[in-house]
């Protein structure tokens, strides 16, 4: 198996079948596992039906990564990745064989996989928690810059949730004719430029939000006052949320989503309405929009339905 990640000292790689033995002995050292939650593997053998299992690669992308040290290929552990869909968050987390620790490879490994999620996966942030006691782990993670966020509840046990933002990226207002970057390719792709313009692209009361990665501007969201009949209230619409497809999945709308109703409810509006595509429903629903009505078609466009949320 090719190495995905390297540091000085070491590469993370796929876990392999014949990782089952090294993953068994891991796994059984109750001090390994005294702040994880986790229960040990009753053989190798089951370790290797988990292994058999893994599906995070093919499903998300990511997953938990072997850690080998480059100088005599010992397994030493494992660092990465995990999405969580409930909380629509990428964690990363790391374990490693007593005997190893105290060596700095776990802050070395903590800040490869790092590097990997923000300048090759381009995640806008990461997330990780640890048992409150466990100050090993706590270091490490500060050590790397993550911020403390909360104290909270993991699987009934007292964690502390961490939080590191990608600084490649920045979120901000733009103007109209900014967003067309992204709204050509995206949203009217293979039509004339000028089927991007919207009339209320100008209007005093309608914002533009810009999302860019190291001055790219890759994903665009507009919002404009707009009153739809069916509903009541101080209302805005979006219109012209696209990202570009090499940046999808990374939590990029949400983002532009999230930031667009915090100023609309600083602006004083009550309610925001659009026209939602059938593939993106569940995104919407996921953030605590509803749909309205029946499905429709907007012609050269596609299937929607029109989805609101309001703005408390």
């Amino acid at each position: 198996m090719e190495p995905l990640i390297h540091s000085n000292r070491l590469f993370l790689r796929h876990f392999i079948l014949s990782d089952a033995k090294d993953l068994f002995q891991l796994n059984n050292d109750s001090e390994v596992l005294k702040y994880t939650g986790d229960v040990p593997f009753n053989s190798e053998q089951e370790a290797l039906q988990f292994l058999e299992q893994y599906d995070a690669y093919s499903k998300t992308g990511i997953g938990r990564y072997a850690l080998i040290r480059k100088e005599d290929q010992e397994f030493l552990g494992w660092c990465g990745l995990k999405y969580h869909p409930e909380t629509r968050q990428v964690d990363l987390g790391f374990r490693l064989s007593k005997k190893y620790w105290n060596q700095g490879y776990a802050t070395e490994s903590t800040q490869a996989v790092l590097n990997y999620a923000f300048y090759t996966l381009k995640y806008p942030k990461l997330v990780a928690h640890t048992h409150i006691n466990n100050k090993a782990s706590r270091r490490v993670l500060e050590k790397c810059n993550f911020q403390k966020i909360k104290h909270f509840d993991y699987d009934g046990m007292p964690a502390i949730l961490y939080e590191l933002e990608n600084t490649n990226y920045v979120l901000k207002e733009i103007q109209a004719g900014e967003t067309w970057a992204v709204r050509h390719p995206v949203l009217r792709k293979g039509r004339p430029l000028e089927d991007v313009y919207m009339e209320a692209d100008e209007k005093a009361s309608t914002f533009h939000l810009g999302i860019f990665y190291k001055n790219q501007i890759v994903g665009v969201a507009s919002f404009m006052e707009d009153t739809h009949p069916n509903f009541s209230g101080h209302q805005s619409r979006l219109r012209g949320m696209a990202v570009l497809p090499e940046y999808r999945k990374k939590g990029l709308a949400e983002l532009l989503l999230l930031k667009g109703e915090q100023l609309l409810k600083e602006k004083g509006r009550t309610l925001l309405w659009f026209n939602a595509r059938i593939v993106a429903l569940n995104f919407y629903k996921t953030l605590g929009y509803i749909t309205v009505g029946e499905e429709f078609d907007i012609p050269k466009v596609g299937q929607h339905f029109v989805m609101k949320k309001e703005l408390n």
